[in-house]
C-alpha cells in the first residue's frame, strides 16, 4: 500500500468524528488542500486547490466554525496504531511536551497574545503578537529501539493567557461657567474670572461610582481565578491528563508507563504534584534546586514542630563540581549517531517544590566537548540538570528519553515552515483554535502513514534526493509531501485509484471553464483534493 492510500486510509478514521458526512468530506477535502498547497496555506487558497472557487464557499469556512466536533478525536487513530509502532508489549509510551507561539500580525484576533520572538538575539530580546498553543507529541522508534526517534502530534491544545481587564475610569467633565465664551470676550482677563468651587461628593453619595467599584472588583477577582487556571504549566498538566486518558480508553495501552519530557517551564509543584496515574515526569530543573535527604527516624521524643525532610543534600550545581561522586558513561543516540554521555545522579532525594512524599532523582549530564571545525579549539557546551518523579527508572532510558524530546522541535519547525500551521485568516473565536489543530492532526496522520508504509527508513519508493543532499537516514516532511504531491499527480492523470468524487470538473460551472490547460502546480493541488 502506497503513501496516498494508507494516508486517505486515515482520515477516514474521522467520519465518526463530524457529526455529517458531508462535514466529514468538506473537512477532508480542506485537510488535503492545506497539506499540499504550494503557496501560503491559507484557506482560500486549500479552497482554490481543491476546485471550489467558483462555487459557495461559505460551508468549508463553516467547518471550523459553526461544526460542533471535538479536536482531540482528530488525534484517536495515533492511539489506535501506537501498540504496533511500540518495541514491545510492555514498553512505555514516550511523550514530550513543549509549547510554541505562532505568529500573528493582528492583535485584535480572538486570542492573540504578547510573547518573546524565538528568533530574536539573545543581547536583545523582542516582541511579537501570536497565538499560544501547547503540544504533545508520542515518540516512537524503530523495532529495534536503536536510532532516531519520530514524533507524532497527539494534542495541540490552544492556550491562550488570561486577558487583563481594562478599568474605565469616570471622565472629568468641564466645569460649567455662566456668561458668554471666552472667545467672545476678548477683552476679559482670566485673573478676572471668578474660580468656581468644584463639588466635593463621596463614594457613598454617588451609587454609580460605588456600582462601578463593585463591578470592577468583580472582574479583578475573575481575572486572578482565570489567570491560575491558564497558566502554562496548568495547560500543560491538561494535555498529560488528556492523553493519559486517551491510553486508559484502549486495552492494549491503558498499564503501559507514560513518560513525559518537558523543559523547565512545566518542571513546577503544579506539574509534579499532580501527575495523573501510571505517569513519570523528566524536566529540566534549576542549578541552585534545594535538594533534601531522606529523614532518618527520630531516637527519642523530639519537641517542636515535626521535620519532614532530611539533612540538606547538594545542589544540581554542587553534584556537577564535586569529583567525589563518580560519573556514569551512559551510550545514547542523538544528532544522528551514538555518543558517551558522563553523567551524574543522586537518587532518593526530596524535591522543596515536589514536596516530602515523592522521591525524585537527579541527574547532572556533564558538558560535552566537540570543535567547530577539524584541529579548532576544543569547547564546550553547557551542562543539563534533570529531575525525574521515578527514583528507580533505567539511567541510560532516563537520558534517552529526554534526548528524544528533540524531536517535537523539528514538529515545530516543519508545522511552521512547511505546513503553513495558524496562517489561516479566520477571526472566528472557534475556528482560531479549532484550523491550526487540523492542520496539524492531519501532519500527524501523514508521517503515521509513512512510518505503517516504509517503516523508519528512507526506502527507494521516495523521490530521488538531489545532488548536493547526503543520503538521509528518515525521510523528512519534504520528502512526504513531494512523494504524495507525485503520488497524486501520477494517478490523477493516468487512472485513479483513490476517488475524491471528481469535485474539480462537477464543481465548476460550464460556462466558467477556461480553454486553456491551467499550470502544472494547480493541476497538482488541484487533484489534491
Amino acid at each position: 500500500m502506497n503513501l496516498l492510500e494508507t494516508f486517505d486510509e486515515l482520515i477516514g478514521a474521522w467520519r465518526d468524528v463530524f457529526p455529517q458526512t458531508r462535514t466529514f468530506e468538506r473537512a477532508r477535502r480542506l485537510a488535503f488542500g492545506l497539506l499540499v498547497s504550494v503557496r501560503m496555506h491559507l484557506t482560500s487558497n486549500a479552497i482554490c486547490a481543491t476546485g471550489r472557487q467558483f462555487v459557495d464557499w461559505t460551508a468549508d469556512y463553516r467547518v471550523c466554525s459553526r461544526s460542533p466536533w471535538d479536536a482531540h478525536r482528530l488525534f484517536d487513530p495515533i492511539f489506535d496504531q501506537l501498540p504496533q509502532l511500540l518495541t514491545s508489549p510492555s514498553a512505555p509510551v514516550r511523550m514530550a511536551l513543549d509549547d510554541t507561539l505562532c505568529k500573528k500580525s493582528s492583535a485584535r484576533i480572538p486570542g492573540v497574545c504578547m510573547g518573546r520572538d524565538p528568533m530574536s538575539p539573545p543581547f536583545h530580546v523582542n516582541l511579537l503578537y501570536g497565538l499560544r498553543f501547547v503540544q504533545a507529541s508520542i515518540l516512537v522508534t524503530s523495532p529495534q529501539g536503536d536510532g532516531p526517534a519520530r514524533a507524532l502530534p497527539v494534542r495541540f491544545d490552544f492556550a491562550p493567557p488570561a486577558k487583563k481587564p481594562k478599568q474605565n475610569k469616570p471622565k472629568k467633565s468641564a466645569p460649567a461657567i455662566s456668561g458668554p465664551p471666552q472667545n467672545l470676550v476678548p477683552s476679559l482677563a482670566a485673573s478676572d474670572v471668578p474660580p468656581q468651587p468644584s463639588p466635593q461628593t463621596s463614594p457613598a453619595a454617588n451609587p454609580d461610582a460605588e456600582k462601578q467599584k463593585q463591578e470592577w472588583e468583580a472582574q479583578w477577582q475573575a481575572y486572578q481565578k482565570e489567570k491560575k487556571q491558564r497558566r502554562l504549566p496548568q495547560a500543560g498538566l491538561n494535555a498529560i491528563r488528556s492523553v493519559r486518558q486517551s491510553l486508559d480508553q484502549r486495552p492494549e495501552t491503558c498499564q503501559r508507563q507514560l513518560i513525559v519530557s518537558g523543559d523547565g517551564s512545566y518542571t513546577t509543584r503544579d506539574v509534579v504534584r499532580n501527575l495523573p496515574a501510571r505517569t513519570t515526569y523528566i524536566g529540566r530543573i534549576r542549578k541552585d534546586a534545594k535538594l533534601h535527604y531522606t529523614l532518618a527516624a527520630a531516637a527519642g521524643k523530639s519537641t517542636g514542630r515535626p521535620r519532614w525532610y532530611g539533612a540538606q543534600a547538594p545542589t544540581p550545581e554542587q553534584i556537577l563540581r564535586d569529583d567525589s561522586i563518580q560519573a556514569i558513561q551512559v551510550r545514547c543516540f542523538a544528532a544522528g549517531k551514538f555518543h558517551d554521555i558522563p553523567v551524574k545522579v543522586l537518587r532518593e532525594v526530596y524535591w522543596r517544590n515536589a514536596g516530602a512524599d515523592i522521591p525524585v532523582q537527579v541527574v547532572v549530564i556533564k558538558p560535552l566537548a566537540y570543535r567547530l571545525r577539524k584541529g579548532s579549539k576544543l569547547l564546550y557546551r553547557k551542562p543539563a540538570f534533570l529531575i525525574c518523579t521515578d527514583p528507580n527508572m533505567d539511567l541510560q532510558a532516563l537520558v534517552q528519553d529526554y534526548l528524544y524530546r528533540w524531536e517535537i522541535e523539528c514538529n515545530h519547525r516543519d508545522e511552521k515552515s512547511l505546513l503553513g500551521v495558524a496562517q489561516g485568516q479566520v477571526w472566528n473565536p472557534q475556528a482560531v483554535q479549532r484550523l491550526p489543530q487540523l492542520q496539524v492532526a492531519t501532519y500527524s496522520l501523514l508521517l503515521l502513514a509513512s512510518l505503517l508504509c516504509s517503516g523508519f527508513q528512507r526506502t527507494a519508493d521516495y523521490l530521488p534526493l538531489p545532488k548536493w543532499r547526503r543520503q538521509s537516514a528518515r525521510p523528512s516532511l519534504l520528502d512526504l509531501l513531494n512523494l504524495l504531491r507525485h503520488q497524486i499527480f501520477a494517478r490523477g492523470v493516468d487512472a485513479p485509484v483513490v476517488s475524491f468524487d471528481a469535485f474539480a470538473s462537477a464543481a465548476v460551472p460550464a460556462e466558467l471553464k477556461s480553454s486553456k490547460l491551467p499550470l502544472a502546480a494547480e493541476t497538482l493541488t488541484t487533484l489534491a483534493a
